[in-house]
């Protein structure tokens, strides 16, 4: 614990590292065809509450995955703990046990994970088009984050960007930790990666250095629909 406090301190004196926050990823498998019915359902719900301060609440379409993922859509909390726990008093009740049995009427839930990011970058573009969502199981949390810092050090990065851990809902594959990073539209997402010679061997460094540790799981491209 001491070890990835002082990790976390050594990224915020020397990259701007925003306010961390907590998040809830519904993974919505939605039958062909349903998506705008459940897209209107959310948001007659979500578009029509007292949101908590600084709560984001979003819709995303899953559009690249591999064949082992269930999700086609993905609904998302994130913000404060406050936030969140207040988000949650209003995610109770009749009117919303009514919603909830509505939604499920076009699909069924998947998953549900939470966690907290540990560092994040360019907030102001959070809200860009496309997300993607890359996945590891970490046995030396610490050492990923530090190795993470010195990437994107190299490698940096245009658009949103955050590194965290699941703390809830992890599955039998022991995926704990995360980076989520987005694009301003397709042309970006599909040309993203490394493309000088530094920073190609800044991304090989990294994926060299954390494999004696951990366990690529793969990633999940996502296209926003709405976002609270």
């Amino acid at each position: 614990m001491k070890k990835i406090s002082f990790l976390i301190l050594f990224i915020a004196s020397n990259v701007l590292v925003a306010q961390n926050i907590a998040f809830e990823q519904v993974a919505i498998k939605v039958e062909p065809g349903k998506g705008q019915y459940v897209l209107d359902l959310l948001d007659s719900f979500y578009g029509n509450i007292d949101k908590p301060e600084g709560v984001s609440i979003s819709l995303n379409r899953v559009y690249f995955k591999s064949e082992d993922v269930e999700a086609t859509h993905y609904l998302g909390f994130s913000g404060s703990l406050e936030g969140l726990a207040a988000l949650r008093k209003i995610r109770d009740g009749d009117k919303y046990l009514l919603f909830n049995s509505s939604i499920l009427g076009f699909g069924n839930i998947v998953s549900v994970v939470g966690g907290n990011s540990i560092m994040r970058m360019n907030v102001s573009d959070r809200g860009e088009a496309i997300a993607q969502m890359w996945k590891w199981r970490v046995d030396d949390p610490g050492s990923f984050v530090k190795e993470f810092t010195d990437l994107i050090k190299g490698f940096p990065q245009e658009g949103y960007l955050s590194l965290g851990q699941f703390s809830h809902g992890i599955g039998s594959d022991g995926g704990n930790m995360y980076v989520y990073m987005t694009h301003d539209d397709y042309e970006a997402a599909l040309g993203w990666g490394p493309k000088t010679p530094q920073q190609q061997e800044a991304f090989a460094k990294f994926g060299n250095n954390t494999s004696k540790y951990s366990d690529f799981l793969g990633t999940v491209t996502m296209v926003n629909l709405k976002t609270w």
